[in-house]
């Protein structure tokens, strides 16, 4: 991000670029003293769009509330966590997703084709200042090549996996499968820094 997209309240009909990801500001935010970062709860209203004809396929309104979410855990997809950070309480957000930053290949198994595009408008309300959650893609690259390979999926899943590592050697081979199908978005075998999802700086890192 420049420097700027950080100290300064963004105006509406702003439109930039955030690690692939674009984004269109529909309203300024109310308070700007406090901005989304890594670990953060946020409480937002949201709805979500196919890219091609704005298809809704999602909202916050199909449960009468809005919603609340950590950002930078992984919890969501990776264009949506993107898109997020830096946002001021009250700022909606217009962010434009591909789909090797939302469900890929396979798509979400629901309400989402393998290889859509999304847009998502979301209106920040509240934001809880949280913890960096730890490096998880450091403590899974063993050998520290800022590569994960499947070996080392495993072998993460194996240590933390207890549920799964109960079901044998073929239900982790099918987990690191299905990890893979997400995060592998170039498909050379490997889930580099860009790629990865989840917890990836710690409080100390500098990846």
């Amino acid at each position: 991000k420049q420097w700027y997209q950080r100290r300064v309240a963004i105006t509406p009909g702003y439109h930039f670029e955030s690690d692939g990801v674009k984004i269109d500001v529909l309203k300024k935010g109310e308070d700007c003293t406090k901005k989304a970062e890594e670990g953060d709860m946020l409480t937002a209203e949201f709805h979500g769009f196919m890219a091609n004809g704005l298809e809704r396929f999602e909202s916050s309104h199909d449960s009468s509330k809005p919603s609340s979410f950590k950002i930078g855990h992984g919890y969501m997809i990776k264009g949506l966590e993107r898109g997020l950070l830096q946002v001021c309480v009250g700022e909606k957000r217009r962010i434009h997703i591909p789909a090797v930053l939302a469900y890929g290949k396979i798509g979400d198994g629901k309400n989402v084709p393998p290889g859509a595009d999304l847009v998502y408008d979301v209106e920040v309300i509240h934001i809880q200042k949280g913890t960096i959650p730890p490096n998880i893609f450091a403590k899974i690259d063993l050998n520290k090549d800022k590569l994960i390979s499947r070996e080392e999926m495993g072998a993460f899943i194996l240590e933390t996996g207890r549920t799964v590592t109960l079901r044998g050697q073929s239900e982790i081979d099918n987990v690191v499968d299905e990890i893979f199908n997400l995060e592998d978005i170039n498909e050379d075998g490997f889930v580099d820094l860009n790629e990865f999802s989840g917890p990836k700086k710690g409080k100390h890192d500098e990846l």
